[in-house]
């Protein structure tokens, strides 16, 4: 994959699209909603009509996610990317949280003492992601609600979804045939005593296929 280095962060629409996202969320009963940087494939890279955080907020690191909730929105950031995104946000309209050492689960209870719903794409989150934050919330009365990705029904102009050709990368680049990976990997479960594996993430899928 080629990889440039060009931003595209415009903080100056941050706030109004935060606005136009609570607006609709309040429509839905909903007290705030997650919205993650990862897509459907939960990999490092992602299509630019996938770049929901970096729409709302203006961020675009390559991990992180926001909680926006209706007095206060969390743009949760790990130690590589605590400065750019004061660069990139606008900080009166968006909160840098310490991702991880603040979790979902305890800044969700500090910020809805009175508990509340939470929307979140289940497309973009995996299953053992949200039992985490749900153990975490327990008791608390917040409950997280799978619902239509908020962001989407907001983004006028998303870009379309990648449409290029795809083609097979030449054997002596990759190294092997594809049939070749493809009894190596059969090998390793049958090792393991398993019948099959789910590959959901795009880059391993490429690699497997040549």
């Amino acid at each position: 994959m080629f990889q440039t280095f060009e931003t595209t962060a415009d903080p100056s629409q941050g706030p109004k699209r935060l606005a136009r996202l609570r607006a609709a969320l309040a429509e839905q009963a909903l007290d705030g909603a997650f919205v993650p940087r990862a897509d459907a494939h939960q990999g490092e890279y992602v299509a630019n009509a996938d770049a929901r955080l970096a729409w709302l907020t203006g961020f675009t690191g390559s991990a992180g996610f926001c909680l926006a909730l209706s007095d206060i929105a969390g743009v949760f950031i790990d130690g590589r990317y605590r400065n750019q995104v004061r660069n990139q946000v606008d900080i009166d309209a968006f909160t840098p949280v310490h991702w991880p050492e603040t979790k979902p689960g305890p800044w969700l209870k500090d910020h809805l003492p009175d508990g509340g719903r939470i929307g979140f794409d289940p497309w973009l989150h995996t299953t053992g992601e949200i039992e985490a934050i749900e153990k975490d919330l327990t008791g608390t009365g917040i409950e997280l609600t799978p619902v239509s990705n908020p962001v989407d029904d907001l983004w006028d102009d998303r870009p379309a979804p990648p449409q290029g050709p795809i083609w097979a990368h030449p054997d002596r680049y990759a190294g092997m045939t594809h049939a070749e990976k493809r009894e190596r990997c059969a090998g390793a479960l049958r090792a393991a005593g398993e019948k099959a594996a789910v590959l959901t993430l795009s880059d391993s899928i490429a690699w497997l296929l040549n």
